[in-house]
């Protein structure tokens, strides 16, 4: 781990000031809750996503300069290996024509049911100012040794000679193998990695109003939750969905893109949130009964001192083991945080 020590030491004057905070749930943070860096001095569209392999590693990438990066952690968080380019991501596709103005944008990264890590970027050409050129190819690559290797890059459409632009929150595996891609314009959109197909995947409530940026989920029994300005159940496979009117989500110049949803070992439903891009703390909320209620009156804040940049993709929490939960988030760098679940889902 390469420690940060001015980083560190505002990190524990930030923990000082905590404890004299009025929380709206009463959190204490204790010595081994100190937020760890694991990359700092970070500026544009960092956007860290974490995922957790079968053997425990867990995998944070994030945007460095106009590449994706990925740092490992094998002992649960407490130290962080040097960060390395991910090298498949620096490189423009094919069917890209070459621009002067080019940028390396961060989807997310999940650990797929055979335990294989998958991580989708764009690669945004701009050369608007000539011929209102733009495009915002959808890629993907795969390591299957935990994040040591990956991939070369592989394409995820164009549909109808159009690329299908980022992909926001976590990919969620289908049961037949197809990869459930959660968009920032449109519904959401089945790919079959073997075949190369997309197929449009209808996400709507009684209103039959599409939102952009659901997250969708599957819980142990099952249901679907899609999370966007509202929250959204199914519990037949997507064919038909309700509004979960209980949950807390008021949307704001970020339509709610601040939130992630983490599905437990237990059953239970964690939800981490911030509200834009000078967001105060760290905010979880939880549900016990599938996500039918959700424990509004309890919210737990941690880091109340803390500008946490909420937008699009920080923070994201995975659960480490049956005890804890860890949260990366963007403070100026990249940063982890290692929760007790008794703390903030209780």
């Amino acid at each position: 781990m390469q420690h940060d020590q001015s980083s560190f030491v505002r990190f524990i004057t930030i923990i000082g000031g905590c404890l004299l905070a009025t929380l709206i749930h009463d959190v204490r943070l204790k010595a081994d809750d100190q937020p760890v860096a694991i990359a700092t001095a970070l500026s544009g569209h960092v956007h860290p996503s974490i995922c957790r392999t079968k053997d425990g590693t867990l995998i944070v990438v994030y945007k460095g300069a106009n590449v994706l990066m990925r740092s490992r952690s094998a002992d649960g968080g407490m130290t962080w290996e040097k960060p390395e380019v991910i090298v498949t991501s620096a490189k423009r596709p094919d069917v890209i024509r070459e621009v002067k103005v080019f940028e390396v944008y961060p989807g997310t990264a999940d650990v797929l049911p055979d335990d294989r890590v998958l991580v989708t970027w764009n690669y945004i050409a701009d050369d608007k100012a000539k011929d209102g050129y733009y495009e915002r190819a959808l890629l993907y690559t795969i390591s299957t040794d935990q994040g040591r290797t990956w991939s070369d890059q592989a394409l995820i459409g164009p549909v109808d000679g159009k690329h299908l632009g980022a992909v926001r929150h976590n990919v969620l595996p289908w049961s037949d193998g197809r990869w459930l891609l959660p968009l920032r314009a449109g519904p959401p959109r089945l790919f079959d990695p073997k075949t190369g197909e997309v197929t449009v995947f209808p996400l709507t409530g009684a209103d039959n109003k599409q939102h952009s940026f659901q997250q969708i989920v599957r819980t142990p029994k099952g249901t679907l939750l899609a999370m966007g300005p509202v929250m959204l159940r199914s519990s037949d496979q997507g064919r038909s969905w309700t509004t979960v009117e209980t949950f807390r989500a008021v949307p704001d110049i970020d339509t709610a893109e601040g939130r992630y949803l983490t599905v437990l070992a237990d059953g239970r439903l964690l939800v981490t949130w911030g509200v834009g891009t000078a967001n105060k703390g760290l905010r979880f909320n939880f549900s016990a009964d599938d996500g039918l209620t959700w424990n509004n009156g309890n919210t737990a804040l941690l880091l109340p001192e803390t500008n946490v940049a909420a937008r699009y993709y920080s923070a994201r929490t995975v659960q480490i083991d049956d005890q804890h939960v860890g949260t990366v988030f963007v403070h100026g760098g990249v940063h982890f945080l290692k929760v007790n679940l008794d703390r903030i889902a209780k």
